[in-house]
């Protein structure tokens, strides 16, 4: 009796902790994956390669990030759609730009919300993941204020947007994904107020840069 008494207090010792720490686990796993891929030597060929792979753009299917799905990702790494980088110097923030809304392609970056949509043109959707006082995925952008820069590239060109627009909206306000006649805009969404809402940052394009010939100022964010 005794030998399963200390059984048992073992077991609840061993979950006790794992619930304490699992959440830095996963978060640092996150961080460190989103750094890799932000850092793997892609190029403009695997870019492009990666635009035309299978992808998921069911909003309903995405669920909240867990260790599973963090996992997961960990171990297709290498089969990741990249298809450019997502960057907001004032915040400190710098993602992959993943193809799709999958789940596994949501716990590394930030996923395209609609399936041919084109930087530079139209209305750029991404959706992220939020953490509350977390500084990984889309949660930085809770800190962001107009007038804020942003800046996307595939490789090829860079792709200079100002931040116009943060507003919390509905979770079914879908249309703000949508394009606008003669307006080119990028549209950034992530959860707010527990998943039942949702944060909608939008900024204007600004202009574009061949990548090769971009400042330094953008060489050390990309």
């Amino acid at each position: 009796m005794k030998k399963l008494k200390l059984t048992l207090l073992i077991c609840m010792l061993i979950i006790g902790l794992l619930l304490i720490f699992i959440n830095p686990i996963q978060n640092a796993i996150i961080a460190h994956l989103s750094d890799q891929l932000n850092t793997t030597d892609y190029s403009p060929d695997d870019i492009e390669e990666n635009k035309n792979a299978a992808a998921d753009f069911e909003f309903a299917a995405v669920q909240s990030l867990s260790i599973g799905e963090v996992l997961k990702a960990q171990t297709k790494l290498d089969k990741m759609p990249v298809i450019g980088s997502i960057a907001v110097p004032s915040v400190g923030m710098q993602l992959p730009i993943v193809k799709g809304v999958g789940n596994v392609s949501l716990a590394v970056g930030a996923g395209t919300m609609k399936p041919h949509q084109k930087l530079g043109k139209g209305n750029y959707a991404l959706a992220g993941h939020y953490f509350e006082e977390k500084d990984i995925l889309f949660s930085p952008l809770y800190n962001a204020k107009v007038g804020d820069t942003i800046f996307l590239s595939d490789l090829t060109n860079v792709y200079e947007y100002k931040l116009t627009t943060k507003e919390i909206i509905s979770a079914t306000d879908v249309f703000v994904i949508d394009d606008i006649p003669e307006k080119t805009i990028l549209t950034l969404i992530t959860c707010a107020d527990n998943g039942t809402k949702r944060l909608a940052v939008q900024a204007d394009f600004i202009e574009q840069y061949p990548f090769d010939e971009a400042s330094s100022k953008l060489s050390e964010t990309f």
